[in-house]
């Protein structure tokens, strides 16, 4: 949770946070990071300064083959992450350039997954449903053009965000205290985004989402907030929809399950919710989408993007 929130958080910092010593920091994140809990952490243009359209299409699926499926979802240049539950259940994240793009993506999730009625939901962060240390800062209404110096720091963080300021330096061609005065702006101002993939080891702990309908009329901001206060530790994020008014999708996350049938059932009688379906989640992939390969493309040598504004050709009003 603490890598998760702040990804560059020096080991020093991590001892302190725990109580433990630098050392055992530095040999648990060596065995989490060799046994798959963490895959890495990578590093990329944010969502927010893209504008891009965070979607999530989810149903079940009728294909015999799910790893098939999973290939073919990756087909898409849209296509961010896709996770497998029980009952073939299938929830594909997909970060489309503008709204214009979400009929057809759907479509082709839905062809892909071979998932008959799929639903549609418009992710929405600004409801701000998180605490900052999950979903970060909030989206800015303009955000300062990124150099192209700001492009290659992005550019070496993709396949690891935790590497030393001085390695950067010596990638891009800058001092070191050039590169961290980039990194800090970058962040603070939030065009430089974060994401931790982690996966669920055999035996560990257990990967619960839930559907979460709620009365109509019901505030779902203010319920999912109270519901996060009451499981801060089982619950890893809640998440609502724009076009979707009266419903929350909760991930939950506990090693017994007698645990996590309390929490389903507290949160069952709360007084704003009506229904609730828990599944079990199995599998995750994550894919290599458009808005990862954008750092490199725009720093190309050609006379339109020596020119043109990366914000101006892949942000839509």
């Amino acid at each position: 949770m603490l890598i998760a929130a702040e990804p560059r958080i020096h080991s020093r910092e991590l001892a302190k946070r725990l109580g433990i010593s630098r050392q055992t920091v530095q040999q648990r994140m060596q065995v989490l990071t060799k046994n798959g809990a963490i895959k890495g952490i990578t590093a990329g243009i944010s969502d927010y300064y893209l504008d891009a359209v965070p979607v999530l299409v989810f149903g079940r699926s009728n294909t015999a083959s799910i790893e098939e499926t999973l290939n073919g979802l990756g087909k898409s240049e849209f296509t961010h992450t896709a996770i497998v539950a029980g009952g073939n259940f299938l929830y594909v994240r997909g970060l489309l350039r503008n709204i214009a793009d979400l009929d057809g993506y759907a479509e082709f999730v839905k062809r892909a997954a071979e998932m008959p009625a799929p639903t549609v939901g418009i992710l929405c962060f600004d409801a701000r449903i998180m605490p900052d240390y999950v979903d970060g800062p909030k989206r800015k209404q303009s955000y300062k053009e990124l150099t192209p110096l700001d492009l290659k720091i992005i550019a070496s963080l993709k396949d690891n965000a935790r590497r030393p300021v001085a390695e950067i330096a010596d990638k891009v061609g800058a001092s070191a205290k050039t590169v961290r005065r980039h990194l800090e702006h970058m962040i603070s101002e939030g065009s430089l985004d974060f994401y931790v993939p982690w996966d669920l080891l055999p035996g560990e702990d257990m990967f619960t989402l839930m559907h979460v309908n709620l009365r109509e009329g019901a505030d779902k901001v203010e319920v999912g907030r109270r519901l996060f206060a009451k499981y801060p530790f089982q619950t890893l994020y809640i998440r609502s929809f724009s076009n979707l008014p009266s419903f929350l999708m909760c991930t939950l996350c506990s090693d017994k399950m007698t645990e996590m049938r309390k929490v389903l059932r507290m949160i069952g009688e709360d007084e704003d919710v009506l229904a609730i379906m828990p599944n079990l989640l199995y599998l995750e992939r994550v894919y290599t989408s458009w808005l990862d390969k954008l750092p490199a493309a725009l720093m190309r040598p050609s006379r339109k993007t020596k020119t043109r504004n990366p914000r101006s050709e892949f942000r839509t009003k």
